[in-house]
């Protein structure tokens, strides 16, 4: 499969998405639609699928993380599979082992740590072995940041430290983010001197939600931007 996808300037592949009826997922099968690969809509409503507006061509498969025979026929004739399902907690773990028994490529969209971590953690022996890719976390917070710190690099082949800093004017959680947020409740990690460390323990109101810090416009550690 992987020769499949390094083929892919000339017939391009059929890549499948799981959870394409969702704000991501949509997003993704059109952008897959546009570059001239082979989108497979997979999701678990039929209803929601069929309201999706995809482009032309697309085909929708139902298919549940419950039944591996449906993700087995759902993932038949794909070359790899991108998870836009969340909570990963619960999605990644399905997928990725209907992936490997497919022998296809997987990745996921998820900021879930927890989730990230624990799909390296258990496969990542398995597909080495399968000769497939097994990538958690390439969507805005992981794979976003990987790019642009490797932009940057450009060919220096050291650099002492690196910072990215993110700012958005606006944000609104979907319905997805929200589910996935109350899932998650996995102390966070940070890495530090090639390790990685917990963050100490968040503290919670009275009505459970997390104790979060007042909006910032402006933050007095971070260097401004540099041109060479």
């Amino acid at each position: 499969m992987t020769d499949q996808l390094l083929r892919a300037e000339g017939a391009r592949p059929a890549v499948a998405v799981y959870g394409a009826s969702g704000h991501t997922g949509r997003f993704v099968v059109r952008e897959l639609s546009r570059r001239g690969f082979t989108a497979i809509a997979i999701g678990r409503d039929a209803a929601k699928l069929a309201v999706a507006d995809f482009p032309g061509g697309v085909r929708q498969v139902v298919a549940t993380l419950e039944d591996p025979a449906s993700l087995a026929r759902a993932l038949d004739g794909a070359a790899a599979v991108i998870n836009c399902a969340g909570p990963f907690l619960d999605t990644a773990e399905p997928l990725v082992a209907a992936a490997l028994q497919a022998r296809i490529h997987y990745l996921d969209v998820t900021a879930e740590q927890g989730s990230a971590q624990a799909t390296f953690a258990r496969y990542a022996s398995a597909a080495e072995a399968a000769g497939v890719v097994v990538i958690p976390a390439m969507g805005f917070y992981g794979g976003l940041s990987d790019l642009l710190a490797t932009a940057a690099m450009g060919d220096w082949t050291h650099a002492d430290e690196a910072r990215i800093g993110i700012a958005l004017d606006s944000w609104e959680p979907t319905e997805g983010t929200r589910v996935t947020g109350q899932r998650n409740t996995a102390r966070r990690v940070t890495i530090s001197g090639g390790c990685c460390s917990r963050w100490p323990t968040r503290r919670r109101m009275p009505s459970g939600r997390l104790r979060s810090p007042s909006a910032r416009r402006r933050w007095s550690n971070c260097p401004s931007p540099r041109r060479s």
